[in-house]
């Protein structure tokens, strides 16, 4: 079980609360059109809905800066079968490129192996280099080329817009 908080250099990592509303609004919203992970159609009134997922499912922090309460995104941490953990992430665009999507990671990947994680994974959209090179920059190794096998929008017809993923992982030996 990973630790309720955890506090980094400029972030603290926690369970979200209904009042970061705003701030999940914010990061969520812009990713309405994006092409690696989309939020299509979201609003105000629905986001309420995917923030009591985020509260409720026990696998995601609100990625908070401490100098100011801000949520500036989230870090996903799901458990999985033989003792693995996958990991990814979000965060709002207008803090994006200074180093917090690395800091939060890079801590729960410690906290993990601390609580007896085996291994740790990410999927990323290989089109995605910058979130592939965060992954490197971890310490993961790439291990697979998986092609088509994941569907997150579907096009006008309703028919699945499948995208390739690479899968990255870390052991903990790895980062020693």
């Amino acid at each position: 079980m990973l630790p309720e908080r955890i506090i980094t250099e400029r972030l603290i990592l926690r369970q979200f609360r209904e009042s970061d509303r705003d701030d999940v609004f914010e990061f969520l919203s812009q990713l309405e059109d994006d092409e690696f992970e989309g939020y299509p159609g979201i609003t105000y009134d629905n986001c309420l809905a995917l923030l009591r997922q985020r509260i409720n499912s026990g696998e995601f922090y609100a990625m908070e800066l401490s100098d100011t309460g801000k949520v500036i995104g989230n870090i996903f941490c799901g458990s999985r079968d033989q003792n693995s953990l996958e990991v990814g992430y979000i965060v709002n665009e207008y803090y994006r490129r200074n180093g917090y999507a690395y800091e939060a990671l890079d801590a729960v990947i410690d906290a993990a192996f601390f609580c007896g994680i085996h291994r740790i994974y990410a999927q990323c959209d290989p089109l995605n280099e910058r979130s592939w090179r965060l992954l490197e920059k971890l310490g993961m190794t790439r291990e697979a080329h998986l092609r088509k096998n994941m569907c997150f929008v579907r096009d006008e017809n309703g028919d699945p817009v499948w995208k390739d993923t690479y899968i990255y992982a870390v052991l903990e030996e790895d980062r020693q």
